[in-house]
């Protein structure tokens, strides 16, 4: 327990002191088409484990329906972040900062602009989705084999 609170302790600072916080990460064209193609790759990868996770006895039990949640919302996480990703080379920049001033004014100028920013907000799925896995093999490790109701036979 205190491990974990001196560990708290020292990354609390951080979190009120962000020099920058960016959702996406710029990345020069030839970068972005191999990062594209890593964020098909992981979707094709996760929907064929997601179907075959189903498709065993092992979806079962209320760990593996964590771990196949985590991965369908994991799943939805990387295609917005693809989306995001292209919008990103189809904006302006829309802050403007006006004369006289030190803070910049965010001017949306279509639904481009709007479904990009709001898409920056990719820590709203991949967070649940680390938090699913979590749960999920947190309870693998406690050996929980549970069924999911209580009408089914044991694997």
């Amino acid at each position: 327990m205190r491990l974990l609170f001196r560990t708290i302790l020292l990354l609390l600072p951080g979190c009120f002191l962000p020099e920058n916080a960016l959702a996406f990460q710029p990345h020069a064209y030839s970068g972005l088409y191999i990062h594209q193609l890593a964020h098909f790759f992981l979707i094709v990868s996760l929907f064929f484990f997601a179907v075959k996770a189903r498709q065993t006895r092992l979806a079962s039990l209320k760990a593996w329906q964590h771990i196949i949640a985590g991965t369908w919302i994991l799943m939805l996480w990387s295609g917005a972040t693809m989306l995001g990703h292209f919008l990103d080379l189809q904006i302006e920049n829309s802050f403007h900062l006006p004369p006289g001033t030190e803070i910049p004014h965010l001017y949306l100028r279509g639904w481009k602009e709007t479904l990009y920013y709001i898409l920056k907000f990719d820590h709203l799925l991949a967070v649940p989705a680390m938090l699913f896995f979590h749960r999920g093999l947190t309870l693998l490790r406690k050996g929980d084999s549970t069924l999911s109701s209580p009408g089914q036979t044991r694997p």
